[in-house]
């Protein structure tokens, strides 16, 4: 019998689980790329590489596959909501109609350009965008009084990696903590948080700041001026612009 040891004694990381509703899907309307994943669900991006054979040097009579891009089929259900008053689709599905009408017609009438974004949280996982032909099928909701649609797209040619994710920020550094506790005047002290490895100054109380190490992407560390005192604010910069301030008890 396995040792079952390890899966009793784990637990899932503080705050929501990963990718739970942050996988999102855009389309392109009116030359601006809009987000429609409000009223989706279940959106699965299906991605099987595309991979070209190539020989492995040194290893005669051995073989390798190179990925070398990725086919995207995403599906995705759309429960459809009507106005009371109209009895039409409410306008915020606009979209809904427009995708009906892609999904029954024929050649470039059947296209539409999407972005896919795997976390809309996190801009450091990949997104992609891409020409996506539309079709459409019922789904099965075992309520008479509801209607869900369920779309399959299907990429038209290359689906490019993005450089940058729609939802990147400007650049400037997020603080989240700062300790250990207890610390002086003079003192060092380990701020934690998200692009600290660019930071060129910082101010602790109004102060500014002497030494600074930053150590990684998420650390830097800072020693704290003589002027600082009691309940102080922390705030770094760097060539982008400040970042949002973090208090922290100079004794």
């Amino acid at each position: 019998m396995s040792d079952q040891t390890l899966y009793d004694t784990t637990a899932p990381s503080e705050g929501s689980l990963a990718l739970a509703h942050q996988r999102i899907i855009r389309l392109k309307q009116n030359g601006v790329f809009a987000n429609i994943t409000g009223d989706v669900n279940n959106l699965a991006l299906n991605a099987t590489p595309i991979t070209v054979q190539r020989e492995v040097y040194g290893t005669k009579g051995r073989t390798s596959q190179q990925v070398i891009g990725y086919n995207f089929a995403p599906s995705f259900d759309v429960e459809v909501v009507r106005d009371p008053v109209t009895k039409e689709i409410a306008a915020a599905q606009a979209w809904v109609i427009d995708l009906m009408n892609a999904a029954y017609s024929e050649g470039a009438l059947n296209l539409r350009d999407f972005q896919l974004i795997t976390d809309a949280l996190d801009e450091r996982f990949p997104a992609f965008e891409g020409t996506f032909s539309v079709t459409v099928a019922e789904a099965n909701t075992g309520y008479a009084d509801k209607g869900v649609l369920r779309f399959t797209l299907q990429n038209d040619g290359v689906v490019e990696k993005l450089t940058e994710s729609p939802i990147a920020g400007t650049g400037e550094p997020m603080l989240e903590t700062a300790g250990p506790e207890g610390q002086g005047v003079g003192d060092l002290i380990v701020v934690r948080g998200y692009r600290l490895d660019s930071v060129v100054s910082a101010t602790i109380d109004g102060e500014t700041v002497t030494e600074i190490r930053p150590v990684d992407e998420h650390t830097v560390v800072l020693s704290i001026p003589a002027a600082a005192s009691g309940e102080a604010d922390i705030v770094v910069t760097n060539d982008v612009g400040a970042s949002n301030t973090i208090s922290y008890t100079v004794v």
